[in-house]
């Protein structure tokens, strides 16, 4: 573990953050945008309802599944930051933050069954990524705990 790996590891888990206040404040501006030139109610935004034809709906989803990892994310990279173990941290997270903002962006351009394919594929990665990620901290804390 360098200092290098421990930056790295914080950034891109900052950079994963970032992406998701992104969308979030691109939904709150899209919304508020709406509201006030008077094209939707404030309670015009139902919480179920999803019209992937609709933009604002997709960039809603979008922002929802940035969310779906996140906690996992931030249990697994802690963890690794605890044990001092941010090599895989370093090279991995950059790729995977990559493959959820290539998600998102595809979300965001529309959807058809090659575009949810696609999109499913990122997060095929980023599940890959993290689990990779997560069976390394778990080795060495039971490597670890039997010493």
């Amino acid at each position: 573990m360098t200092e290098s790996t421990i930056t790295t590891t914080h950034l891109f888990l900052l950079a994963y953050a970032g992406w998701a206040l992104f969308l979030l404040i691109l939904l709150i501006s899209a919304r508020s945008l709406a509201v006030l030139s008077g094209k939707s109610k404030a309670d015009g935004f139902p919480p179920y309802h999803y019209n992937p034809a609709c933009p604002l709906n997709r960039l809603h989803r979008a922002y929802l599944n940035t969310l779906e990892l996140l906690g996992i994310i931030i249990v697994v990279v802690a963890t690794a930051l605890w044990i001092g173990n941010t090599d895989l941290s370093a090279t991995l997270l950059p790729w995977l933050v990559a493959a959820r903002v290539a998600q998102s962006i595809i979300h965001l351009v529309g959807v058809n069954h090659w575009l949810v394919q696609i999109r499913f594929g990122f997060f095929l990665v980023q599940v890959a990524l993290v689990s990779w990620l997560a069976v390394d901290q778990a080795c060495l804390l039971l490597s670890l705990a039997k010493q």
